[in-house]
């Protein structure tokens, strides 16, 4: 039996086989964040070559977190009827539709943002980027809620699952980050506090969602590793979104392989130690025979293919061919 094309579910959701195409920005917007034609034929492409579940790449919950000129955005009503489209498209072709929801914060665009970028302190994200400025506890409360109002939206366009961007150093995982979060009051210091904006973002989309579509939250943790990130943070992490009512975890790597924490494990194993959830890994699976050693060998239950998706719109029969489905 191939593992990577074996049926999965959660809960009502059932996934075709076990490949998804992870979230990657690719300009498919236009200026005011609209699904192109462009965008529609990208995604049906993938979608139609077999693919179990396609996450839409990063889209805005809020005008100023947004990132990128023509990216997508789900943060006023007039996006709901591309984003229609395009979950209809997707699904047509008997793929779960996703979108990943995500505020820029440090990251953002200043000339998109009304000027300046918010963090959770006044810490430039790079040498060359500028400063932000800290929000205050009642704008961390409003980002929580827009990121609710942009899931319903998402789930009233016809998405069965959205996912909350906690990676990478956007807004959420910014707080994560002990190098740019300096906060001293309930949402720093210690990973539990500054783990607190995701999980009440994930409460707050769980609230808000009900059991309309299935919830993921994607974190990173390769890019927190100087910072001395352990796996009792991920710990946690994993096991705060999993009572925030989380449904899939989605760990993006620089290599699903790779051992972590000192050890030849790697972190889809860790997070098996930490939680019930179903996982979700990113990282170098491009060649079908690593993403069915994943699958195969219990470091994640979903494989998720990046780079060699975006160049290859039918990478998923390509890959059942490879592995002789």
């Amino acid at each position: 039996m191939i593992a990577l094309f074996t049926p999965f579910t959660v809960k009502k959701v059932t996934f075709r086989n076990r490949i998804v195409m992870p979230p990657m920005v690719n300009g498919s917007g236009d200026e005011e964040g609209r699904v192109t034609e462009a965008a529609l034929r990208y995604y049906r492409e993938r979608a139609a070559a077999g693919t179990a579940m396609i996450i839409v790449e990063a889209t805005a919950v809020d005008e100023k977190g947004r990132c990128w000129r023509t990216g997508l955005g789900a943060y006023s009503d007039r996006h709901l009827p591309s984003l229609q489209r395009l979950s209809e498209a997707i699904r047509a072709e008997g793929c779960v539709a996703a979108v990943q929801l995500v505020h820029g914060g440090p990251q953002g665009a200043p000339e998109l943002a009304g000027g300046e970028t918010v963090g959770p302190s006044a810490v430039a994200p790079s040498p060359d980027a500028p400063l932000p400025r800290a929000l205050t506890v009642e704008e961390i409360h409003a980002i929580e809620q827009r990121f609710a109002d942009a899931a319903s939206r998402a789930v009233q366009a016809g998405f069965q699952a959205v996912e909350i961007h906690g990676a990478h150093g956007f807004l959420l995982d910014s707080f994560l980050s002990s190098a740019r979060n300096r906060r001293t009051d309930a949402y720093g210091g210690l990973v539990s506090n500054r783990a607190r904006i995701l999980a009440e973002t994930c409460e707050r989309v769980r609230e808000r969602i009900g059991a309309d579509a299935l919830l993921i939250c994607r974190i990173s943790v390769f890019n927190k590793r100087a910072e001395g990130f352990s796996q009792a943070d991920l710990q946690v992490v994993v096991q705060g979104l999993e009572s925030a009512g989380v449904d899939i975890l989605h760990i993006s790597t620089d290599g699903a392989f790779k051992g972590c924490f000192g050890a030849g494990k790697s972190i889809g194993k860790w997070a098996r130690e930490f939680t019930r959830l179903p996982i979700i890994v990113a990282g170098g699976l491009g060649d079908p025979r690593n993403a069915e050693r994943a699958v195969a060998d219990g470091h994640c239950d979903l494989a998720a293919v990046g780079t060699a998706m975006m160049s290859d719109a039918e990478w998923t029969k390509h890959a059942a061919e490879v592995l002789g489905v």
